[in-house]
């Protein structure tokens, strides 16, 4: 029993002992002191096993108390409390060297954490993220929101990323990286410019780009399409502007007609470059003064239409929005609108309207017309101006969209009219705006001047409607597609004539028939031979979307058949003439210069593919089932 007594009184005076350097610790020593029921208290260094053991750095916990909490002098720590097993020990305590730190380790709820602590990266949809481009030679990255340059942006914001690379190279790979290091592709090919939008993750993002000199053949691509891309720009401005210019400023005016012109200078000598180089090219003979030649030709073009391009916007037509108010005046059908806004206007039982406010000034539109039985369209006008509708839809191109709007407003308005003696049959009948039959004799599309045939509505090319397909079966799907939409017609007597060539102002009418350009039915053209006829609408209509060039003796060609290569150059003219990647037919040594790019984008977009050798057949005559089916391969594609 003495015994017991006196190993009582060495254990309570050894507990004593232990909590000596604790009480040491709260009232002189410069730590944090913390209370008791906050956090466990210090372990006694005597007790540990290893007394030169530290914890390691990543031990500092995320929640730390108040520095200036001061125990209380009289505090005494209970020698038998247990501490809370999921409090972090004080950082400056030694631990037992087989002791595992737990990092994911839960903190006490009850202990609050330091308010000067710095916090970690916030998660608030709210907050802003820094976007950082790293510099690249021979490379402009910039990013925007709705056309205003960037440098941060709330996470979820949708950034766009625009780049452009100098001439004669090309971005190999462009893409950003977040906190953690995480890659996210901006580009998936090669390309000399790009614009993407990406989503704006919840972190900072760095933005990199790598580029590369380009190949004798990429450089060729470049310089062809900036060939036409500029062609094309300038027919825009002078419709846009010149032609208009009473509603522009004089000094505007003579400023863009300067840089039409000196543009108009610069063209045939970069044309000249590029056909040099691709000439060597095929010779396997390029020398890097051809190469020089078409980067400072590229560069002095760069010159003047950026300047043209800047002057543009600073014009900008009427606004960069508008409002589009359509409106159907009579029941019988309705409009389905897509492109720069998606809505229905329905006036089958009753006359209806829409409004549309605040609608992108440089996207397209088009208009879908639906009728109902026993009534057919009567007028499609745009601000008072008569349209015509090939087949059942109106499209206008982004790059012509402004010439519609007027003092920020562009009013659609829409009627039907009663048809007593049946149904409405597109391709056929129908007569839109002032009584001009569609589908006449002389404006029937691909009728190549004979009789029209008796239409009938949704009819199926080859059963019944036309008896000569047999042969051609690949393009009867195209030819009834395009039969039923009223954009082409037979040769009467049940006769399509599959096989027949078709003329260039054929394929004029038909290729803005499938485009749905407006027609002015009183335009002119600068073409001498080109004038006064059924067609001179329609190809007027063309030269103004830059389509259509004409010849280089300012003719047109009216009454010559239509190459295969000429329809791909025009097709691709519609798209824009975007990048494309050389395809090489067996017979790509007999496409002309000015189509190797067109001919390569029908093949990529399986418009034309060629024929069962594989090759193109380039400067063939195409026929009427030919062209039928490249144009409803353009439809698909644009619809």
């Amino acid at each position: 029993m003495k015994y017991l007594k006196s190993l009582a009184v060495f254990v309570a005076v050894c507990m004593m002992i232990s909590v000596i350097p604790v009480i040491s610790h709260a009232a002189g020593g410069t730590g944090a002191v913390i209370a008791a029921d906050q956090t466990e208290a210090a372990p006694n260094p005597e007790t540990t096993e290893d007394p030169d053991a530290t914890a390691e750095p990543e031990a500092t916990p995320e929640i730390t108390a108040e520095p200036d909490i001061t125990a209380e002098p009289d505090a005494t720590a209970e020698p038998d409390a247990t501490a809370d097993p999921d409090v972090t020990a004080d950082p400056d305590a030694t631990v037992d060297p087989n002791a595992t730190a737990t990092p994911d380790a839960t903190a006490d709820p009850n202990v609050t954490a330091d308010p000067s602590a710095t916090p970690g990266p916030s998660t608030s949809p709210s907050a802003q993220y820094k976007i950082t481009v790293n510099p690249t030679e021979k490379s402009t990255i910039t990013a925007s929101i709705n056309s205003q340059q960037v440098t941060s942006a709330n996470s979820n914001a949708r950034v766009t990323i625009t780049g452009k690379a100098e001439r004669g190279n090309t971005y190999s790979s462009v893409y950003f990286e977040n906190s953690a290091k995480e890659r996210t592709n901006i580009i998936t090919s090669p390309t000399e410019q790009f614009e993407q939008t990406i989503t704006m993750p919840t972190s900072d993002i760095v933005i990199y780009a790598e580029t590369a000199v380009m190949t004798p053949q990429q450089l060729y691509t470049s310089a062809s399409r900036q060939y036409s891309t500029v062609n094309t720009n300038i027919n825009t401005y002078k419709t846009r502007y010149i032609n208009n210019s009473s509603n522009y400023n004089s000094s505007d005016i003579r400023s863009m007609n300067s840089y039409i012109k000196e543009a108009e200078e610069l063209l045939p000598s970069l044309r000249e470059s590029y056909t040099n180089l691709n000439s060597l090219i095929s010779d396997d003979s390029v020398t890097e003064v051809a190469v020089s030649d078409v980067i400072y030709m590229q560069k002095e073009l760069d010159r003047v239409t950026d300047e043209m391009d800047k002057l543009a916007k600073q014009m900008g037509g009427d606004s960069d929005t508008y409002n589009l108010d359509v409106s159907i005046t009579t029941r019988g059908g309705r409009v389905t609108i897509s492109g720069a806004v998606t809505g229905t206007v329905d006036a089958y039982n009753t006359p209806n309207s829409e409004l549309y406010t605040n609608v992108p000034a440089d996207n397209a539109l088009t208009f879908r017309i639906a009728n109902q039985t026993g009534y057919t369209l009567n007028t499609f006008r745009i601000n008072g101006r008569n349209m015509t509708v090939s087949g059942n839809s109106f499209m206008i191109s982004s790059t012509n969209i402004r010439n519609y709007i007027s003092n920020g407003v562009m009013e659609v308005t829409i009627s039907f009219a009663q048809n007593y003696g049946g149904g409405t049959t597109y391709g056929g009948g129908t007569t839109y705006g002032g009584g001009t039959s569609y589908n006449n004799n002389n404006n029937s599309i691909l009728n190549g001047g004979g009789t029209a045939a008796t239409p009938v509505p949704n009819a199926t090319a080859g059963g019944g409607v036309f008896n000569d397909l047999a042969g051609v079966e690949w393009a009867v799907p195209s030819i009834t597609a395009l039969y039923n939409m009223g954009i082409i017609n037979g040769m009467g007597d049940g006769r399509f004539e599959p096989q027949s060539n078709v003329t260039r102002e054929q394929f004029a009418k038909m290729i803005v028939g499938v485009m749905g350009y407006t027609v002015d039915q009183n335009a002119t053209t600068s073409f001498s031979d080109a004038n006064g006829d059924w067609y001179t609408p329609y190809i007027a209509a063309a030269v103004q979307n830059g389509i259509i060039n004409g010849r280089d003796d300012g003719t047109f060609g009216v009454g010559d058949n239509i190459t295969r290569q000429d329809i791909a150059v025009i097709i691709y003219r519609t798209q824009g003439s975007p990048g494309v990647e050389i395809h090489e037919f067996p017979d790509s040594a007999s496409i002309s210069d000015y189509a190797v790019e067109a001919v390569s984008y029908l093949f990529a977009r399986q418009i034309a593919t060629g024929d069962d050798q594989g090759n193109f057949n380039p400067i063939n005559p195409a026929t009427r089932a030919e062209a039928s089916k490249m144009l409803y391969g353009l439809y698909t594609l644009t619809h």
